[in-house]
C-alpha cells in the first residue's frame, strides 16, 4: 500500500512539474479586437515591460539588437504590426487607432502593469494611440525619428507623392536609393541586406492603406492625441532634419528630445550603442517618476 501511495505521489509531482513548465512558456500571439492574429517576440522578465513597435514596411526584426540587450533586465515585447511580418493582414481599416488597439490588446492579454512604449517612424503614432487606450499601464512613451514637425499638415498632392515614393522604395529597393532616402548611413551593405530580407516575399496587403491612415492621423488626430497622453514623452531623433521642440512643447510641455548625430532614419542600426544608452536613460527616468 505504501509503495502504491509513493507511486501516485511521484506521478502527481511529475504532473505538476509538467504543467508548471507548460504555463511558463511566454505568450507570443494574441487575437486583436477584430480577430486578427498579432505575433510578437516576448523575451526576458522585469518591470517595466518594454514594447518595441516597428515602422511602415518593417517587421519586429529591426529590434533584434534591442531585444537581446534589454531582455537581460526587462520583459521585452516586439510585435509585428498587422500587414507586416508574421501577423495577419485580413483587416478592413488600416488606421493608427486600429494599430494602437493592437498594442493595447497585447498589454491587456499579458496583464502588464507598467509599460514603456517605443515607436519607430510610423510606430510613433501607434504608441501614442496605444498610450491613450491604456493610460494607467503606460509610464513612458519614446518616439524614434518621427513627428519632428508635429504641426505639419500633409496636402493631398504630397500624400500621393509620398505613396509613390514609399512604394517604390519597397518594390524596387537599391542600396543607393535607400541611402539617398536617408534610411541608413553606416554599415550600408549589411543594412541594405537586412532591408531586402525583410521585404522579400512581403504581401504588401494594407501597405498603401496604412500610408493613407498615417497621413490622415498626422493631419486630423495627431495634436489632440499627443495632448491626451498622460505619460511623459521623449524622442530619440536623428539629425537628418531638425526637430521643432518648441512646437511639440506647446502640446506636451515636458517633451524632451535626444539627437543622435551622423545616423540615418534607422538610428538603432546606425549607432546601436548610443541608441541603447539613450533608451536605457529614458526608461530609468520613467521609473523614477
Amino acid at each position: 500500500m505504501k509503495q502504491l501511495n509513493r507511486f501516485f505521489n511521484y506521478k502527481l509531482i511529475m504532473l505538476l512539474i509538467i504543467l508548471s513548465g507548460c504555463q511558463s512558456e511566454p505568450l507570443t500571439s494574441v487575437n486583436s479586437f477584430d480577430g486578427l492574429s498579432i505575433d510578437f517576440d516576448n523575451e526576458g522578465k522585469g518591470e517595466p515591460a518594454i514594447i518595441l513597435v516597428h515602422g511602415w514596411s518593417n517587421t519586429r526584426t529591426i529590434w533584434d539588437a534591442q531585444i537581446a540587450y534589454f531582455s537581460e533586465k526587462y520583459q521585452v515585447i516586439a510585435p509585428d504590426l498587422p500587414g507586416f511580418g508574421k501577423s495577419g493582414n485580413n483587416r478592413s481599416e488600416w488606421t493608427m487607432a486600429s494599430y494602437g488597439e493592437d498594442i493595447s490588446t497585447i498589454i491587456k492579454q499579458l496583464n502588464l502593469k507598467k509599460v514603456v512604449l517605443v515607436g519607430f517612424s510610423l510606430g510613433a503614432s501607434v504608441v501614442i494611440e496605444a498610450a491613450n487606450k491604456v493610460p494607467d499601464q503606460v509610464i513612458g512613451v519614446v518616439l524614434v525619428d518621427d513627428l519632428k514637425e508635429v504641426e505639419m499638415q500633409i496636402p493631398p498632392q504630397m500624400g500621393h507623392y509620398l505613396d509613390s515614393l514609399y512604394m517604390d522604395f519597397v518594390t524596387n529597393p537599391t542600396k543607393e536609393k535607400l541611402m539617398a532616402g536617408g534610411f541608413f548611413k553606416n554599415n550600408s551593405d549589411s543594412a541594405y541586406n537586412r532591408i531586402v530580407e525583410i521585404l522579400d516575399g512581403a504581401s504588401h496587403i494594407g501597405w498603401r492603406e496604412s500610408i493613407a491612415g498615417y497621413i490622415n492621423w498626422q493631419n486630423d488626430h495627431c495634436l489632440d492625441a499627443i495632448k491626451e497622453v498622460k505619460a511623459p514623452i521623449v524622442a530619440i531623433n536623428s539629425d537628418l532634419q531638425p526637430t521643432n521642440v518648441e512646437a511639440f512643447q506647446k502640446y506636451v510641455p515636458d517633451f524632451k528630445v535626444n539627437i543622435v548625430k551622423n545616423v540615418g532614419h534607422l538610428i538603432m542600426w546606425d549607432n546601436e550603442e548610443e541608441f541603447n544608452r539613450l533608451l536605457e536613460e529614458s526608461i530609468r527616468e520613467f521609473t523614477k517618476k
